[in-house]
């Protein structure tokens, strides 16, 4: 089941937090099962994260990654198992998910002023300073179709922010763009990270994951088969599974 904070009596919340969940944690799963008919795409799964912590997820196309960061905020909903989840989620996808009709700053601001009732100049206000954060100050009045694929995946992530998430989610951001722009995607993903920003990234991107991973999971076959810090799991992976994998690369 999956337990909604703002539903639980102030008398039981601890400083905000749930009595059940470490006061650091922002996220906690346990025992995560999907399952499509006779397909499970998840296999009892457990996966946590500590605010501030920026988590990647490595593995095989078909491994459950997805599936489990969908899982994280609604999109699919388990078949069994619990979701503790402490604050706002946004996700950036890989496929950018644009409103075509909208411009840059129109994407940015939407979601902000009909969610949560921010005001339309302040959503702007804020909605420009995430456009300079990401090196696209000049493109506020361009639509999807007159960027590129990386400014388009940056015009994403700053439209996630706009919602100044606790939890950012990130579903392989770069698997879509050609090679020789990849790299400002992740530099705009490598300064939310030197900024402590929470996040969960599942990604083929094994330099980004070596490099500014705190935790790194491995996933195959809808399990969880091995996770620890980028050296443990690019310099002494244990199981084989993960040591064929790595060796692809």
């Amino acid at each position: 089941m999956s337990v909604d904070i703002n539903k639980i009596p102030k008398e039981e919340l601890q400083g905000g937090m749930p009595m059940f969940m470490d006061r650091d944690r922002v996220l906690e799963m346990k025992g995560i099962v999907k399952e499509y008919g006779e397909f499970k795409a998840l296999k009892g799964v457990d996966f946590s994260v500590e605010r501030g912590e920026i988590v990647t997820i490595i593995g095989p196309s078909g491994s459950g990654k997805s599936t489990l960061l969908r899982c994280i905020n609604g999109l699919t909903i388990p078949t069994s198992g619990t979701v503790d989840l402490h604050g706002r989620t946004s996700m950036v996808f890989q496929h950018f998910n644009l409103f075509p009709h909208m411009t840059c700053l129109e994407n940015i601001i939407y979601a902000p002023v009909k969610v949560l009732k921010v005001p339309k100049g302040e959503a702007e206000t804020n909605a420009k300073q995430l456009l300079e954060m990401v090196g696209l100050s000049d493109k506020a009045d361009a639509y999807p179709a007159q960027i590129s694929g990386g400014q388009k995946q940056r015009i994403a992530i700053a439209r996630s922010l706009a919602m100044k998430p606790d939890l950012m989610l990130f579903d392989e951001p770069t698997s879509a763009l050609d090679p020789e722009i990849i790299g400002s995607v992740l530099g705009v993903m490598k300064e939310l990270a030197s900024e402590h920003m929470t996040m969960v990234v599942v990604t083929h991107e094994m330099g980004f994951a070596r490099d500014v991973s705190d935790r790194t999971v491995f996933m195959a076959d809808g399990e969880k088969l091995e996770e620890g810090t980028p050296e443990e799991i690019f310099e002494n992976p244990k199981a084989e599974r993960l040591k064929t994998f790595l060796a692809s690369f």
